[in-house]
């Protein structure tokens, strides 16, 4: 590890981690521990890494206070009484949990068979051993019910692989904004959710490039573009397609790229794109033809052109088209003979899948009879239905959730929750933090920290793959994820004589799987695992000749990159990128009850659910808020700072009113998987989400989601501050700790007076 100049103050030392959350970035970061006590007083980004560059975003800043928390689960717990919101519980050993966790799943495979017992978990860290290796192995082993991982990717994964296979551009978007002429930034708020592309784009703009964002809201990010556009909500494949067109008719088009390494160009140009004439793309999108007109011409004036879109339009119900049709745009303009051009939504694919998955996950250790959708795992608690809707016999008996808090990452919250309260239901959970999920638990086992394993990270929003390893020692008794998978695998005994697949070591995982000296993945040609640990990180080898698409032909059935796809055609969904209206969209009849379509988007302070424990963060986002049209906020007579009510027909959640100049008319935005027990009502909106899936691609609909939102009653905003402030003691505590308040005299009663004369009513 080459970390010759920083210097570390007498006594201490540098270590080298990667950052393990779900963010494109994945960065490199310098640890400095104080060798006397064991322990980590310092985070820092790795300067020698090219895409970090010394800084780290203001989530990771605070990582210390993440590893040092006072919520963190550090010993193992069963609960004592009822489940469900203010459960209680007592240590216990770790013997105790595994024997309980065990016997449990021993008695219900007698009972009921192996697929009664149910894995939940999804990207809690995106370390490759720790997200999915030594669990899978032990799942496939056990038979246990399957787990469809779609809550997050899998409409974009697929419409690229429908379209390219496993193939992306050879630069990231901070390579490519060094070369690039135009960039497009569709439905990614990268200050928010990728910020170190942010300095490369500046960068580009400095020399000339033009950036070009396309969202419905005002983000962070469509402050820095040169043109914001604003398409309605799920109808960016009209628009893409509409860009298409004008294109085409304007002879701009590269017909020699087209005929040449793409499959079905001509039923696309011929029987599809004469379905988006300008007037008709203006009106399902809201953007104007001579805007539309305007963007296809800045497009198709460069191949050096580069779309980097985001994975919030693969959350809508017709995402996969959508996706699909921005992902087919530099085909038209042939965009891809440029090492800048393309279009991706990132690079998971490859940094991902190009290894030998079969050889990571053992999958010859044993079949899974059935499985469950994990946006589904609502309906599969409480109705018993498995991914394809039919009925389970066994139902689901037990459930290991790790890496995951279903409670408020899935969606139909109310009815996830409704099926952990189950009695006959059987619920551990291996955590860092006290999760709302734990709340329903029987045993909570304590998880580690980046700063506390050895693991690999492949980065998918640049091509760094990325070497961490372990800092302190294990807070408390947290165990990391693979090797609770080895202990829960040798008490069920499974561990065989001769069979490695549950003694292995998690460098033995990486070294054997992940660094093959390319044999199974070109992009780990020539990049041996001494290299990755001489400086923490290497580059894949996107330059191995195996990945000249080009010349040797795409990896795809057709060897082209098929606009036209048979495999959806088989699948009943159209063979070519296509727009179809949005279910609980913006032209669903639903829109007369619930006229607002809500945007369930990423925080600027959080990861989804993660980082919510560290108290500077939480004071930071403060609570939840729903951002509002001006129009729509004056229409129902609610102000800045209101505590609103959003609800539909599946349920309600509550948030703090923002009004937002320029977000589009009938369209509002909250945070996505705020955990509920910091909300006002006790769920975030989630819980306004349907279990509906994706076009194709069976990802989750979070944003087709229909919602009317109004006042919160009186009696609820009481509710709420008394929550906020944590009762009338809270209330008296934080009135003493406020600066404002410093030096001025008043006894307890002076102070629950001052309170109830701002609000009236407020602890009766």
């Amino acid at each position: 590890m080459q970390t010759d100049k920083i210097q570390a103050p007498e006594g201490h030392s540098i270590h080298h981690v990667t950052c393990p959350h779900d963010c494109p970035d994945s960065c490199s970061m310098l640890v400095t521990r104080d060798d006397r006590s064991g322990k980590a007083v310092r985070v820092q980004g790795d300067p020698t890494h090219p895409i970090t560059r010394g800084y780290l975003c203001n989530k990771v800043n605070h990582y210390l206070d993440f590893v040092y928390n006072d919520n963190r689960v550090l010993y193992p717990h069963k609960r004592v009484g009822p489940k469900g919101p203010g459960a209680k519980f007592e240590r216990i050993t770790w013997d105790e949990a595994l024997d309980t966790i065990t016997d449990n799943f021993k008695s219900v495979i007698e009972e009921y068979g192996s697929e009664a017992i149910q894995p939940y978990s999804y990207s809690g860290t995106m370390g490759m051993v720790g997200y999915w290796t030594m669990d899978s192995r032990l799942w496939n082993k056990m038979g246990a019910n399957g787990l469809i991982q779609s809550i997050c990717i899998y409409a974009a994964m697929w419409a690229g692989l429908h379209t390219y296979g496993l193939a992306h551009p050879n630069m990231s978007v901070h390579e490519a904004a060094g070369e690039a002429d135009l960039m497009i930034l569709w439905g990614a708020n990268l200050v928010s959710t990728g910020v170190h592309a942010i300095p490369f784009i500046r960068e580009g703009k400095e020399r000339g490039m033009k950036l070009i964002v396309v969202d419905p809201r005002v983000t962070r990010t469509t402050m820095m573009a040169d043109w914001h556009i604003q398409p309605r909500p799920g109808t960016d494949a009209a628009l893409a397609l509409g860009m298409m067109k004008v294109i085409v008719d304007k002879g701009l088009h590269d017909l020699e790229f087209l005929k040449e390494q793409t499959n079905g160009w001509d039923a696309l140009l011929e029987t599809e794109l004469p379905k988006y004439p300008l007037d008709r793309v203006e009106e399902i999108t809201g953007v104007s033809a001579e805007d539309i007109e305007k963007f296809a011409l800045e497009y198709a004036s460069t191949k050096k052109s580069f779309i980097r879109a985001n994975y919030g339009l693969n959350r809508h119900q017709n995402a996969g088209q959508m996706c699909r049709a921005i992902l087919v745009l530099p085909c038209i303009t042939g965009a891809w003979r440029e090492p800048c051009g393309g279009a991706c939504f990132g690079n998971l694919e490859e940094m991902w899948l190009r290894w030998d998955m079969d050889k990571l996950h053992r999958t010859d250790l044993g079949k899974r009879k059935r499985s469950v959708n994990m946006v589904q795992i609502g309906r599969a608690l409480t109705k018993d239905l498995d991914a394809d809707g039919n009925k389970m016999d066994p139902p689901i008996k037990s459930i290991f959730i790790y890496n995951s808090d279903p409670a408020n990452c899935a969606p139909n919250t109310n009815s996830v929750r409704e099926g952990l309260m189950r009695d006959d239901l059987f619920v551990a959970v291996h955590e860092t933090f006290w999760t709302d999920t734990c709340q329903y638990a029987d045993i909570v086992i304590p998880a580690d920290t980046q700063l506390e394993r050895l693991d690999m990270v492949a980065t998918y929003g640049n091509w760094y793959y990325t070497m961490n390893k372990p800092v302190i020692e294990p807070l408390g008794e947290s165990v990391r994820n693979s090797e609770v998978f080895r202990m829960l695998a040798k008490r069920m005994g499974y561990v065989e004589e001769g069979d490695n697949a549950f003694t292995q070591t998690d460098e033995e995982i990486i070294r054997d799987v992940m660094f093959d000296e390319g044999k199974h993945n070109p992009l780990m040609e020539g990049i041996t695992y001494e290299d990755i640990q001489k400086n923490g990180f290497v580059r894949a080898n996107t330059d191995s000749e195996r990945r000249n698409f080009l010349k040797n032909g795409w990896p795809t059935k057709s060897k082209k990159i098929d606009i036209w796809c048979e495999k959806l055609q088989e699948e009943g969904v159209s063979p070519l990128p296509t727009y179809v209206p949005e279910i609980e969209g913006q032209e669903d009849p639903k829109r007369k009850d619930y006229p607002l379509q809500v945007l369930s988007s990423a925080s600027h302070y959080f990861i989804g659910d993660s980082f919510q424990s560290v108290p500077r963060l939480q004071a930071m986002m403060s609570r939840p808020t729903v951002e509002l049209n001006p129009e729509d906020a004056k229409a129902r007579d609610i102000a800045d700072g209101d505590l609103c009510r959003l609800y539909n027909d599946r349920g309600e959640s509550y948030a703090y009113a923002v009004i937002i100049d320029g977000l589009i008319s009938g369209v509002c935005s909250t945070q996505k998987q705020f955990k509920g027990s910091n909300t006002p009502g006790g769920v975030n909106i989630n819980a306004l989400n349907s279990e509906m899936l994706t076009d194709f691609g069976t990802s989750p609909t979070f944003y087709s989601c229909l919602v009317e939102v109004e006042k919160a009653s009186e009696e609820m905003r009481k509710k709420a501050l008394l929550k906020e402030w944590g009762g009338k003691e809270g209330y008296i505590r934080k009135w003493r700790e406020d600066p404002r308040n410093e030096g001025v005299q008043a006894t307890d009663s002076e102070i629950v007076a001052f309170a109830e004369e701002q609000h009236p009513g407020i602890f009766a």
